[in-house]
């Protein structure tokens, strides 16, 4: 059956910051290729397929859509998962069902954010520092590493819901 998962992320930038969502995300999904519960999955939006993580085999996923928006200094972010998924019995932990959304649902979204205070100086560096923002994760600020200047916020980490 083919199944759809949406997450949504939010954060907040400074007047410092230029700020952008990765295409890259990572997400713990059931594998129906290696038949294992709870695998990290590496997705890109733009690729046919996603990699799990466990021996590196192609996983039958995919980032179907991406939508980065801008709001004032808000910047949100949904992506839709679509992957083919049934009903299995982990290979190697007796009793271990899969279900269409993981027990415990994680993902985690990248971003690359630059200092404009660093470029404003004359920093040949200020652009293309990453970061990450994951799921549970407590609110978060991330500052320049050169000159300490805050750059982005999050007040929660990227939510995941199942959708029809």
């Amino acid at each position: 059956m083919l199944s759809h998962v949406e997450v949504t992320a939010r954060v907040t930038v400074t007047p410092a910051a230029h700020f952008v969502w990765s295409n890259r995300l990572d997400l713990v999904h059931d594998c129906l290729v290696c038949l294992r519960v709870g695998r990290v999955v590496q997705l890109r939006h733009g690729m046919p397929y996603g990699l799990c993580t466990g021996n590196e085999h192609p996983a039958p996923m995919r980032v179907s859509a991406f939508d980065a928006a801008e709001h004032g200094a808000e910047r949100r972010l949904r992506c839709r998962i679509t992957s083919w998924w049934a009903p299995f019995s982990d290979s190697v932990e007796a009793g271990v069902q899969a279900s269409e959304l993981s027990a415990e649902p994680w993902v985690r979204l990248h971003y690359r954010v630059g200092c404009h205070t660093c470029r404003d100086s004359g920093v040949g560096e200020w652009l293309g520092m990453e970061g990450a923002l994951e799921s549970g994760a407590a609110s978060a600020v991330s500052s320049c590493p050169r000159c300490g200047t805050a750059l982005v916020s999050a007040v929660a980490g990227p939510e995941i819901d199942l959708v029809g």
